[in-house]
């Protein structure tokens, strides 16, 4: 049981971490998106990357409140 209580949360917040970042690249809403850009100059090979925060703490706060509703109902359940 203690397996299968942990791996909800945290599967309910990778999933909503990908989805944010999935659906940010398609749309192009920067505030959600993961840029990687290369270029070349006259000192080598350059790459820029850019990560948005956003959708790993919106993925946190998704876990925290499945753990949360499954800690509630597994109490209801006791009772």
């Amino acid at each position: 049981m203690q397996k299968k209580y942990i791996s909800f949360p945290l599967l309910a917040a990778l999933i909503a971490i990908v989805l944010l970042y999935t659906i940010g690249n398609i749309l192009h809403i920067e505030l959600l998106r993961i840029s990687i850009t290369g270029g070349s100059d006259s000192e080598g090979t350059i790459f820029e990357t850019s990560i948005s925060f956003i959708p790993i703490i919106v993925g946190f706060i998704v876990g925290f409140i499945t753990d949360y509703i499954i800690k509630r109902n597994s109490k209801k359940n006791l009772v």
